[in-house]
């Protein structure tokens, strides 16, 4: 027989929740160079190579086509991951990945075009 002063507290029915697991994580990977558009808009014909390197850097890759137009590309990438976890029963994975590649065409040692790809 219990005391009269002794409470008797039940558990309700199902599962206990005081013991939730959760976790929360992220992660940003980026490599190459992120070019503004207003920054790449300042390239128009005619402008030099000097310019061109002063203003975004030296680019990640030069090709020569046959007819001689030189082709500079400035690459970007970036990969954002989150992720959730609740309980063992419940995981949210969220994941952006960005790429863009800016080119900038040069003929006689100037711009004769730029493009996004």
């Amino acid at each position: 027989m219990l005391p009269s002063h002794s409470i008797l507290r039940r558990q309700p029915a199902g599962p206990r929740l005081d013991r939730l697991f959760a976790t929360n994580s992220s992660n940003v990977n980026i490599a190459g160079k992120n070019i503004p558009d207003e920054v790449f808009a300042q390239i128009q014909p005619g402008k030099t190579k000097d310019f061109v390197v002063d203003l975004l850097g030296n680019p990640a890759m030069k090709t020569t086509e046959d007819n001689g137009r030189e082709v500079w590309r400035w690459n970007y990438d970036e990969t954002k991951t989150a992720a959730k976890t609740f309980m063992i029963f419940y995981v949210a994975l969220d994941r952006t990945h960005t790429t863009q590649t800016d080119a900038v065409a040069f003929k006689d040692g100037v711009v004769v075009k730029t493009w996004r790809e």
